[in-house]
């Protein structure tokens, strides 16, 4: 009975389909990680005393590895943090950050940086943010040279004398390079904008979750999710309109039933630039509140959001509809999904919305941004997110998302954010 238990617990810690990352490796600048299969997410942040730098992927490692550092890096070591989530520490002698992360097949390169203590400290405040993996068909990049767009300092792998003071500034700092993006700097105030794939302005398509006869959560209050997700679907696309920057298409636009499959359709066939699928969640605790964003994983985040996920995509079953007949391509696009550019570009406007949500005092569900296995998020060329605007089994948040300012106030943050992703403004 025992062995049977330990074997459940090693199959429910390490599902079949995740990647396992196999290695690891210190080099001049930068950690390798290399995995059976192309890990899909990642999130990171910063810790001090002592200083150490942890990145979350989704994907699995048994048993738990390790390997010595170089330079600045003391150590490195990864395990399992929890189902479906593999975290790398990277011990640390003085304060460094990850300037970009490459993945490339198998392979995730981690490019360090050597940091002031107050950029450090600010990292470290910042928390837990999405982990961008900049994919590329091209070879493996070369060991950081000493001259270039990045160079390593000479004292790099020396501690700071001031290291145990991350408050203070040095006297002297170095300089940037110019062509290298200032590390304090956020995603979404570097890009430029997208190109739009069916030419002219940007397109979005938002999507009004549930609707007809799937009403959705229902609220304490007695309302249904799928009134208040229409609501905020028709604000967010009236704000857009009016401004004129990017065009946008509803998947609906009154009370009607829409397969899953559909709605992936709807975007697909417009050559959608980005997706968004508007939802509100319930819980049996009354107490869980805040909204919350979900990006594509075949390994859900946490319990919660495998929960949720198997929730959400039961809608068709609701509806009567046999998803492998009225969408056979949804069933065909399964975990490797998650792998393609597209979800990077997905994990990057998840924290584009959670700037412009939090411009307009939404609050969060702790932690905002996480993964799950949606359909309506499996489309492989166009990058989409599920946003879950608050817990209508909750009271506040139900006289939130009910009310004609609340439901405003989460249209203009979604709205906000859009522009910034699409039009870089």
């Amino acid at each position: 009975m025992r062995r049977l238990l330990l074997i459940l617990c090693l199959l429910w810690a390490a599902p079949l389909w995740a990647a396992r990352i196999i290695a690891l490796e210190s080099q001049p600048g930068r950690v390798i990680v290399t995995a059976d299969g192309p890990l899909p997410a990642a999130q990171s942040f910063a810790l001090s005393d002592p200083f150490r730098l942890v990145v979350d992927f989704v994907g699995v490692v048994e048993p738990g590895l390790s390997a010595s550092g170089t330079n600045s890096v003391s150590n490195l070591r990864a395990a399992m943090f929890a189902p479906g989530t593999a975290r790398l520490v990277i011990d640390l002698k003085a304060p460094v950050i990850i300037r970009e992360a490459r993945a490339q097949g198998n392979q995730v390169t981690l490019v360090l940086e050597r940091a002031p203590p107050d950029v450090f400290a600010a990292t470290v405040a910042r928390g837990r943010r999405p982990l961008p993996l900049l994919r590329s068909d091209g070879p493996p990049p070369p060991p950081t040279p000493a001259t270039g767009s990045f160079s390593l300092p000479t004292d790099f792998g020396r501690p700071l004398p001031d290291a145990a003071k991350p408050a203070e500034k040095p006297s002297a700092p170095a300089e940037p390079p110019p062509s290298a993006p200032s590390p304090a700097a956020e995603p979404s105030a570097t890009r430029s904008g997208v190109k739009s794939r069916s030419g002219g302005k940007p397109l979005v398509v938002i999507d009004a979750g549930h609707g007809g006869k799937d009403v959705g959560a229902i609220a304490v209050t007695g309302g249904y999710e799928k009134d208040i997700t229409l609501a905020i679907a028709r604000e967010a696309a009236r704000i857009l309109r009016e401004r004129g920057r990017v065009r946008v298409k509803l998947t609906r636009d009154e009370d009607r039933f829409i397969p899953l499959g559909g709605r992936v359709r709807i975007a697909r066939d417009a050559r959608a630039d980005l997706f968004i699928s508007i939802h509100a969640d319930a819980a049996a605790n009354e107490k869980a509140r805040g909204a919350s964003v979900y990006t594509l994983s075949a390994v859900a985040s946490d319990a919660i959001a495998e929960r949720l996920a198997a929730r959400e995509n039961k809608a068709d079953i609701i509806g009567g509809v046999n998803l492998g007949v009225e969408a056979p391509e949804v069933g065909e696009i399964m975990v490797d999904l998650a792998r393609r550019a597209t979800n990077n570009v997905s994990v990057l406007f998840a924290e584009t919305l959670q700037n412009g949500l939090e411009e307009q005092e939404v609050g969060f569900r702790g932690q905002f941004h996480h993964f799950a296995a949606f359909v309506v998020l499996k489309a492989p060329d166009v990058p989409s997110v599920l946003l879950e605007t608050g817990y209508v089994t909750n009271k506040d948040d139900a006289d939130r998302l009910f009310s004609g300012d609340g439901r405003r106030r989460m249209a203009r943050g979604i709205a906000r954010a859009i522009e910034r992703h699409l039009t870089g403004k």
